[in-house]
């Protein structure tokens, strides 16, 4: 098996992008929730996306003119150069940079940004990294500004254990549009690298950040789309 860093970003994203375009995480419905209340702010936006990846989601949930300034962290720096390539039609300043969540949030200006926007990756962070994300992102917004959290949940009252069983056992069962291998590598990163909370748990966590509205916009199983309003 190959260690190259190239190889096995391209081997892991193209898994990823046949999840996205199966539908399997309800990228659809999730994707059509958030773009509602993007459009819904009337001005272009300054946003700040957290683990963007190549940022084709953005495609999904913005046209041209309605950003303003984009910035986007990822620890890799191959979907990074990718992003930029996603991202040129939009004619924003546009702000890359290959690190954590945590601390491109911690150099963000205070009061700046209109809307934090995180997709699938807040789950691997450890409850209290979770807190300081919320924390930095309350600072990093401006009056009236939004995080918009996108991310499996466990259900109320669900163990850790109990959901990796459970997510597992559907992407073994009815991941059909993926291989064998595909799915094996699936189950091994949730194994490995998921850690959700409940939707409550979220919640709690923003109002101890500061955030005084939270309401979900979409849910589908256990992938959820909430927003948290300062």
């Amino acid at each position: 098996m190959s260690t190259d860093p190239i190889t096995i970003f391209r081997k892991t994203w193209a898994t990823y992008q046949k999840v996205i375009s199966n539908n399997l995480m309800f990228h659809r419905e999730i994707s059509a929730a958030v773009s509602q209340l993007f459009k819904a702010n009337g001005e272009p936006l300054r946003l700040i996306d957290l683990g963007c990846g190549d940022a084709s989601h953005i495609l999904k949930l913005l046209e041209p003119g309605e950003l303003a300034e984009y910035c986007g962290c990822d620890l890799s720096q191959y979907a990074l150069d990718e992003a930029r390539k996603n991202l040129e039609p939009f004619g924003a300043a546009i702000n890359l940079c290959c690190k954590d969540m945590l601390s491109a949030l911690k150099e963000a200006p205070a009061s700046h940004f209109d809307i934090v926007y995180s997709s699938y990756a807040l789950h691997h962070l450890p409850a209290e990294g979770k807190l300081e994300v919320f924390t930095e992102c309350h600072r990093a917004l401006r009056d009236n500004g939004s995080m918009i959290l996108v991310d499996v949940m466990r259900d109320e009252g669900q163990a850790r254990q109990e959901y990796l069983y459970s997510y597992n056992k559907a992407v073994r069962t009815q991941w059909e549009a993926l291989t064998p291998d595909e799915r094996n590598q699936v189950q091994e990163h949730i194994r490995s690298c998921d850690f959700p909370e409940t939707a409550s748990t979220l919640e709690q966590l923003a109002r101890n950040a500061g955030f005084t509205k939270c309401r979900r916009l979409e849910k589908q199983t256990w992938h959820e789309a909430w927003c948290y309003e300062k």
